[in-house]
This record gives C-alpha cells, structure tokens and sequence, in this order.
C-alpha cells in the first residue's frame, strides 16, 4: 500500500513537473525575444512627415519599411489635431518594443513647416516618462542639397536658364517666409558650380486652406511675374520650375505638381517631379538614426587618408598604422582625395558594420585638401564653421585636380556619421619625431645646423604660410631639447614649380655650405609624412646628413590615434 502511494505521489509530481516544463518552454522565447528587444532597441526612432495623400504616403512608406527592419520605430503622417491619437499609439509601441529614450526625425524640409510645429506641439501633451530628442529636419542635412542637385544635372545649358525651385506646405504669411528662406539657402547651396543664369524660390500653399483659390492665383501670378522679368532681361533665356517638395500626391493625376503644371505660363518647363528617390530617403533616415546615438571606438570606421607614391611608400605608411588596426576599422586611402576612391573606402565601412567615420587627413598641411574632402561628405552644407568655399587652398601644391566637370559631383551619400580631421600642421608631435630623426644622425649638436625642408606651394602668400608652420615646428623642436643644436632653420622647395624651385634650391643649397663652414655639419630632415622627397637630387655634391619623416615612428601612430579620438569626441556632440 505504502508502495503504491509513492508510486501515485510520483506520477502526479512528474506530470506537474512536465506541465511546468512545457509552460516555460513555450515562455521562454517571449521572455528571449523581449530582453533582446529592449537590448537592441534602447532608441526608438519616430519619423514625422506630412500627410500627402495615398500615393505620396506610399512613397514614405516604401522607403520607411527598408529604415525599420533593424530598428524600433513608427511613422507618423501629420495632419491636424486627429494626429494626436497616431502619436500616442506610436510612441506607446515604441515604448512596449522597450525604448528607453525617444529620437524623433522630421521628415519636413522646413523647420517652419507649420505641419512640423503642429507635431511639435502634439508631442509636448504626451508627457512622456523617456527622454526625447530630435534630429535636424531633411532640409537641414546635406541629401537635401544633394536631391535638389540631382535634378539640376538634368538641366542642359545651365547659363542661359533661370531656375525657380517650387516648395510647398505653407499656411500663413508668416510660415511662407520662414519655408521661403529655407528653400532658398538649400537652392543656392544645391546650385554651386551650375551657373545658372539666376535661381529663385516660391513656397506655394497647402491646397486646403480657406483661402486656397486666392493663393493660387497668386501663385499662378508669381510663376509669371518671374518668368516675364527674365525674357525682358535676355529674351533668349529659358525658365525651367522644379519642385522640390513632399507637397499632396494622392495618385499621379492629383497631385500638386499635377496642378503646378497647369498654372505654367506658356514656354515654361516643368522638370521632373518633387519627391527624393527612395535609396536617398533611406539613407538619410539611417544616418539620422546613427547620429542620434553616442558612438564608441568599435561603432567607428576610420579613412586613413594620404597621399601616396609606389608600392614602397604605401607598404611603409601601411606598416605605420598596423598597431592601430586591432583596435579600429580601418580603411587605407592613397590619393589625393580622389573622391572615387574614398568612397570605396566608406562603403567597406558600411559593410564592416560601421556606424560612423572619421576622416584622417594625413598631409602636412591642415589645408590640404580639407575642403574637398568636407564637400564630399556634406561637412560644407551641415557644418557651416568648416564651410570655406576656397578651393584655391590645395591648387598652390600642385596637387590640384585636372579639368573641369560639367557639372559639380554628387556628394557621397552614405549612412555613416562622417567627421574629417588631421594635418600635420606644426603638431608637437611631429615636431618630437622630427628631432627624433636628427638626433640620430647628430654626433656634436653644438656645431650642427638642422634644416628642415618641406614641399612649398606655387603662391609666395601660401609658401609664407609654409614657412610659418615650420617655423612652429622649430620651436616645438627647441623646447623639446633642439637648443642643443647650432641652429634650427627653415626652408620650402616649392618643387613642383620650376619658376619658384631653382632659387628656393639655391637658396637651401647656401644653408647647407654655410652650415658646413669652421667644421659644422648640416642635418637636412624632411618635414614630410614619411621618408624623403628629392633631397638627394637638389643637393647633389653637397656634405650633409639626411633623415627622414614623421612615419613610421611611435609619436605617429600616436598622432593617428588623437586624430581617430578627436573626431569621435565630435562626431558625439552633434
């Protein structure tokens, strides 16, 4: 009896032990998939945009579904006060996918898009319990130029056309003026290197307003107004409109480019439509989502840029940030900022799984190429502090590219977060290795004469700016222990320019004898980024001693890796 007790007490404890087992089988996944969840997605991202009717809102939506397979986010088509309740069920999913803080990307052109400050002021009544924040609209980034660039490749004869480039969302005067002003930064911007005969801007107004058939006539009044001014100033001159908008498309027919086309005076042309392509709206969306989180070593690509030689010079500079390559991506770029071969760099970013990129200028000069690069990668249109528009700056070293495009290139538009830095400039680090070199060859400083010599440039204003430089560099050099030389001087070959380059030889030439005179000796070092230029050849048959640049040495992978800190420190504050 006692046996056949235990036996029965047995049974039932299996089976509830079992029934225990298959309900946590079944839960365990859900418990798995939520903890993932809240793992990967501490961000969710709300994107905002206009309402444009069935078939605009399916072109946002195309390009949305691509951004959130590998994020938590929700898209949210603006309208009037009824958007309220999407908010809410947006952000409430957000939140249920485990969001810890909320990001919000404005799909508007305009900050003053009176859509966008309605959204704005939805969000406010949601008091959300996570932190909020929001990224820069479209129209404050680099793709918007970049878009509205794209349609101006279309245009042929670019100097005998006016352009009017057309917006739309406006409600009130006060919003027309705003989006107005906006649209013309993000034109004119989008319009360099076209040379167009004139560019202009109209914001027209949403087509539902009270007082909607005013204002298009008004418009209608303006599309003529402007393009009768240009025939009475030229009459061979030809005005062509883009709209550039995410105005109403509730199908191709009704839409308002449908209608724009409608209210052209006769000999007016209408190009193309006012909507981005989707791979752009894609990226953007990515990249806004990449900026918006703080980034660490491991999140960061790095282009590597320098200038190059044969297979000796890049296997040395190689060579010279290997200890680096452990602890970032890396990406070796040798070139003079060909914009081609960068590129190839960032897209091997993009599929190592970086999120960001820094940029390393590795020339001598912080100049050097510094706009072109910052053009290419958008810097120009979203960094305003670093926007120079001086292309002259590298033209003097003979580096300049040769020939002149039809139009300018496209930006390189890429998800990663770019930052661009470096130039040697007079870093006290290059100056340590640089007297690092000469105190290997040195045998009596107090009777030897260190010359420092660097490329130079063709304009004696920037060769003077050369000379400056080096200068700072001898004097890192001095107070590191150089004043235990003779002397420490300075000096450009500006070799690329025979005109300039016979007498900055002579010229270093007579250092180096004046140097030698009572038993001294001349130390000649490179200031360059590695090994020598064309020392040997401009001072054949003289007595001296010849060092070499700053790579590779320990203070420049040093270097490198400040440079790498750098841009991530501010590629976080953006």
């Amino acid at each position: 009896m006692n046996t056949q007790k235990y036996v029965s007490t047995f049974r039932h404890l299996y089976w509830i032990a079992l029934a225990i087992l298959l309900v946590m089988v079944s839960i365990r996944p859900v418990i798995a998939d939520n903890v993932l969840s809240k793992k990967n997605n501490p961000t969710g991202f709300l994107v905002l945009t206009a309402d444009r009717g069935f078939v605009g809102n399916e072109e946002i939506n195309d390009a949305f579904d691509i951004f959130t397979k590998e994020r938590n986010a929700s898209l949210i088509f603006v309208t009037d006060e009824r958007t309220q309740k999407y908010l809410k069920a947006g952000l409430d999913m957000l939140l249920n996918k485990g969001a810890e803080r909320i990001v919000i990307i404005p799909l508007f052109i305009s900050a003053a898009t009176p859509r966008y400050q309605l959204a704005r002021k939805l969000l406010e009544r949601e008091n959300l319990i996570v932190p909020i924040s929001y990224a820069h609209p479209y129209g404050e980034s680099f793709f918007a130029v970049e878009d509205l660039a794209d349609k101006f490749r279309t245009i042929h004869h670019p100097a005998d056309t006016t352009v009017l480039v057309i917006g739309y969302g406006a409600t009130d005067d006060d919003s027309e003026q705003k989006m107005q002003a906006d649209w013309q930064r993000i034109a004119e911007k989008a319009a360099t290197g076209f040379d167009f005969a004139s560019v202009q801007t109209l914001v027209a107004y949403e087509e539902k307003g009270e007082d909607a058939e005013r204002r298009t006539a008004e418009l209608k009044q303006a599309l003529a107004d402007s393009h009768g001014a240009q025939k009475r100033a030229d009459s061979k001159a030809k005005t062509i409109v883009v709209p550039f908008h995410f105005g109403s498309k509730h199908d191709n027919m009704m839409s308002f480019d449908a209608r724009l086309k409608r209210l052209l005076p006769s000999g007016v042309q209408l190009r193309a439509d006012g909507n981005s392509d989707t791979n752009s709206l894609v990226t953007w969306l990515q990249r806004e989502a990449n900026r918006s989180q703080q980034l660490a070593a491991e999140d960061v690509g790095v282009v590597f840029l320098a200038h190059g030689a044969d297979f000796n010079w890049n296997e040395t500079m190689r060579a010279a940030v290997q200890p680096l390559m452990k602890h970032y991506k890396i990406e070796l770029v040798f070139s003079m900022a060909d914009q081609s071969t960068i590129q190839r760099a960032i897209r091997k970013l993009e599929q190592r799984g970086a999120r960001a990129a820094v940029i390393v200028r590795a020339f001598a000069l912080e100049e050097s190429f510094r706009n072109d690069i910052e053009r290419m990668v958008g810097l120009d249109v979203e960094d305003e502090a670093q926007a120079v528009a001086d292309h002259a700056v590298h033209a003097g070293y003979g580096h300049g590219h040769h020939g002149a495009a039809a139009s300018p290139p496209a930006r390189i538009r890429t998800a990663l977060s770019i930052q661009s830095v470096g130039g040697l400039g007079s870093s006290p680090l290059f100056a340590a290795a640089l007297l690092d070199r000469a105190r290997a060859l040195s045998g009596n400083p107090a009777r030897e004469t260190v010359i420092l010599v660097a490329h130079g440039s063709r304009s004696d204003q920037q060769n003077e700016q050369w000379c400056k430089t080096l200068e700072t560099i001898a004097d890192h050099m001095r107070k590191a222990g150089g004043s235990d030389f003779q002397a420490i001087r300075v000096a450009t070959w500006r070799e690329d320019w025979p005109d300039k380059r016979a007498p900055a030889i002579e010229e270093i030439r007579a250092m180096i004898e004046d140097a030698n005179k009572q038993g001294g000796r001349a130390i000649v070092i490179p200031a360059r980024i590695t090994g020598q230029g064309f020392e040997k050849k401009f001072l054949a048959g003289l007595d001296y001693d010849l060092g070499s640049g700053f790579a590779p040495h320990p203070l420049f992978v040093r270097w490198v890796e400040e440079q790498i800190k750098a841009g991530i420190a501010q590629l976080n504050r953006h």
